[in-house]
C-alpha cells in the first residue's frame, strides 16, 4: 500500500468537500483569467490609446527618475529644452544615497529659474545644503523630500546597490516598490513619467502600473483617468547594440506607452522608436 492511500485513509475527504471541488476551481480559474484580461488593459504597450491634447494653459505634472551617474547626466541632457510654462510641477526622483543626483536637478531648476527671468541666480551657501534643506529658502521637507515652487525632490529607497547580492535584491526591490507606490499615491497623479533607468526607475514603472491595474476602484480611480500616468522609457545612449536589463524588461512586459532608443540599430531589432540621438 502506498504512502499516499494510507494518508488518503486517515484523512477521508467529505463527499460535501469533493462536491465543492470544481466550483472553487471555477471560481479561481475566473479569477485568473479576469486579472490576465485586466493587465493585457491597462499595460500600456498593449492596449494603446491616443492620448488627449493638452490644453493650452492647463498646468502639466512631469514625475522625472533620476538614475546616477551618468543617468542622471543623460536625463537632465534631454530636459535641456523643458519649458517650465508648459510643464508647471516637476517631482524628481532620487534613490537613497544619490546626492548627486538631487545636486544636479537643483542645479538644473536654478538654470531654468534663471533662464525664465532673464538674470542669473547666485548662492553663497553650500549647494548641497540646499539638497538636504540646511538653508532656509521658503521651502518644506515632504517625506524626506524638498518642495518648492514648481518643482520637489524625493527620494525612495535603492532597488539594488552596486555589486548588492542577487538573494537579497528582491527585498531592497520590496522596499523601493513600497515607497514608489506610497510616494505616488501621495502625489498629485502625474501626466508623465519619464525615465531611463535603471533599476529603481523600473520599479517606479511597476508601482504606476500596479495602480493603474487597481484604478478600476473608488479609492484608486484617479490613476485610471485619461491622458494620466502615460510612461515613456529612454535607452541609454550608450546602449548601441542592445538595451539594458531595465530596457529588456520593459520591453518585453510592455510597461511603458512608448520606449525610445538612440540608435537605428536597436530600433530595426524591435526594441524602440528611434528619434535621433537625444543627448545634447
Amino acid at each position: 500500500m502506498s504512502i499516499t492511500s494510507i494518508l488518503a485513509a486517515l484523512n477521508p475527504v467529505p463527499p460535501a468537500a469533493k462536491a465543492d471541488l470544481p466550483y472553487v476551481f471555477a471560481f479561481l480559474l475566473i479569477l485568473l483569467t479576469t486579472a490576465i484580461l485586466r493587465l493585457l488593459y491597462i499595460l500600456p504597450a498593449i492596449h494603446r490609446t491616443r492620448s488627449p491634447s493638452r490644453t493650452r494653459g492647463k498646468p502639466t505634472h512631469i514625475l522625472i527618475v533620476l538614475g546616477s551617474g551618468g543617468h542622471t547626466t543623460e536625463m537632465l541632457s534631454y530636459l535641456s529644452s523643458l519649458s517650465p510654462t508648459a510643464y508647471q510641477q516637476r517631482t524628481y526622483i532620487t534613490s537613497s544615497g544619490d546626492d548627486f543626483s538631487a545636486l544636479k536637478a537643483t542645479e538644473f531648476e536654478d538654470a531654468l529659474a534663471a533662464k525664465a527671468t532673464g538674470s542669473a541666480k547666485r548662492f553663497v551657501d553650500d549647494p548641497r545644503k540646499r539638497v538636504t534643506g540646511e538653508v532656509e529658502w521658503n521651502e518644506c521637507c515632504v517625506r524626506g523630500g524638498i518642495r518648492r515652487q514648481g518643482y520637489s525632490i524625493y527620494t525612495v529607497p535603492r532597488a539594488r546597490k552596486i555589486h548588492q547580492s542577487l538573494l537579497t535584491t528582491p527585498i531592497s526591490s520590496w522596499h523601493c516598490l513600497h515607497a514608489c507606490l506610497s510616494l505616488l499615491q501621495s502625489l498629485h497623479v502625474p501626466d508623465l513619467i519619464l525615465s531611463n533607468g535603471p533599476a529603481t526607475a523600473l520599479i517606479m514603472i511597476v508601482a504606476a502600473n500596479i495602480l493603474r491595474f487597481f484604478s478600476f476602484l473608488p479609492v484608486y480611480s484617479r490613476f485610471g483617468a485619461a491622458g494620466k500616468m502615460r510612461i515613456i522609457y529612454v535607452e541609454s545612449w550608450a546602449r548601441v547594440k542592445r538595451p539594458s536589463l531595465s530596457g529588456r524588461i520593459i520591453v518585453w512586459c510592455g510597461l511603458c506607452d512608448r520606449v525610445l532608443v538612440q540608435w537605428k540599430g536597436l530600433e530595426t531589432r524591435g526594441w524602440g522608436e528611434y528619434r535621433g540621438v537625444l543627448v545634447r
